[in-house]
């Protein structure tokens, strides 16, 4: 599989949310992260409803698991939280989960299809979260972990650069949702990964 393309979607609900997710994914992206940290299971549940069936099998969603099964989605993503808790459900597809050091990831010991690790750059989406990371440093280790993700900071400037050092994707928050033009953003990123 080559280079992924990842949204997240912001904490708080875009006034044309689910008119960009459908325009996000008419436009070729492949997987929807639905993170709402405040939603409860009934919130999430009418949110899921408000995107085409068609797109489910590209959502993965970052609370109340059950509702991947309910409706059919990609799967889950672990959050912290949900990685100190023993009580995983197994027949859950557990697609990912967020790392904030190198040390971490090597630690890890569940399989997941891919991590993410933050924040690469200083954030857009969240003020004041500072990145720690050199690129050039990261290169021998993503040469090792081939499912690594990044995120955090990664726009049009600096997404070519993020592909070069050998990360396996990119995850988008601010540079999609914080945009005049949420889709036109999206094609550019993707055109910058060709």
């Amino acid at each position: 599989m080559g280079f992924k393309l990842i949204v997240i979607t912001p904490e708080k609900n875009h006034p044309k949310e689910f008119e960009l997710i459908t325009s996000l994914f008419e436009n070729g992206l492949q997987a929807l992260h639905v993170r709402k940290p405040q939603a409860s299971e009934n919130k999430l549940r009418d949110y899921l409803k408000k995107i085409p069936k068609k797109f489910y099998k590209r959502l993965v969603i970052h609370s109340h698991y059950k509702l991947a099964k309910e409706f059919k989605l990609k799967g889950v993503h672990l959050t912290e939280k949900a990685k100190k808790t023993k009580r995983i459900n197994p027949s859950l597809k557990i697609i990912s989960t967020s790392f904030h050091t190198t040390t971490d990831i090597s630690k890890g010991r569940r399989k997941y299809q891919y991590v993410f690790l933050s924040p690469v750059f200083d954030s857009i989406s969240k003020t004041g979260y500072k990145s720690n990371f050199d690129l050039e440093n990261l290169e021998p280790f993503l040469k090792k972990h081939k499912n690594v993700i990044a995120l955090g900071g990664v726009n049009t400037k600096n997404i070519k650069k993020v592909k070069e050092v050998g990360f396996n994707g990119a995850a988008v928050i601010g540079t999609i949702w914080q945009s005049k033009s949420p889709t036109k953003s999206y094609k550019e990123l993707a055109l910058k990964i060709k």
